[in-house]
């Protein structure tokens, strides 16, 4: 069953916002996502968006009442077992933290007074939780960023954000799936790609429940692994993870 007390709204009128306790944790977004995959298939359900401990649910009301649904829902989530029973993985993503590729890094070291070697080694010696998807297709929600790394997102968004930036805003870390525009601190710049619009049963890379860890690479490196990439050679490297 679930384990934690959450709340339903009558969002609009065809939709119900389902609110869990209003804190960042990969517990409560593993439960949201086990809640999901078992209303996944339900024939009354348009769509959701997930969200850190929000799930907004849309919802035929031509065939089921409010009420009703909400007392489905109720019951799903009161006889709710662990879903996702597949252990999760730990994904190895390579950045090239080089100044070619680190647009915001100088002026992100001034904010938060540290040098851009110690970034390096604070952003890559972390495992991050991908909490889930959002913002625009295959963009990660990364939690678990160190504390010292932490600040607010610019207050004048740039333009143009190159495919592939590796970024920190607020508390988190995330990567830009494609060019465009974006208000996080970009450090760095992953060669490989995590989004494929065109793979409709699987179009991002690493499905959200996993953890990652970004390893540094040189600009020779990166330049390797890209074209591994372009040849479709590139595998990534990943291993269970044990916390």
């Amino acid at each position: 069953m679930g384990k934690y007390k959450i709340n339903f709204f009558h969002y609009s009128q065809n939709s119900i916002l389902v609110n869990w306790p209003q804190s960042i944790s990969p517990h409560i977004s593993s439960e949201i996502n086990s809640f999901c995959k078992a209303i996944y298939n339900d024939e009354n359900i348009i769509e959701f968006r997930k969200g850190y401990c929000s799930l907004l649910i849309q919802f035929n009301s031509k065939n089921i009442s409010y009420n009703r649904f909400r007392v489905y829902l109720i019951n799903i989530y009161d006889n709710l077992k662990e879903i996702n029973i597949v252990k999760p993985s730990l994904w190895e993503v390579p950045v090239c933290y080089d100044d070619k590729f680190s647009s915001d890094i100088k002026e992100f070291s001034k904010k938060i007074s540290l040098s851009k070697d110690e970034i390096i080694r604070l952003h890559s010696s972390k495992i991050y939780y991908l909490h889930m998807y959002g913002f625009l297709p295959g963009f990660m929600y990364l939690g678990g960023l160190d504390s010292k790394l932490q600040i607010p997102r610019k207050t004048i968004p740039s333009r143009r954000v190159l495919k592939g930036s590796v970024a920190v805003g607020g508390s988190q870390t995330g990567i830009y799936p494609s060019d465009s525009p974006g208000g996080w601190y970009v450090i760095g710049n992953t060669p490989i790609n995590l989004f494929d619009a065109s793979n409709l049963n699987q179009p991002v890379a690493i499905p959200d429940s996993n953890y990652v860890k970004f390893t540094p690479v040189s600009i020779e490196e990166y330049k390797l692994i890209k074209d591994e990439v372009k040849k479709s050679e590139y595998k990534f490297i990943k291993r269970e993870f044990n916390d």
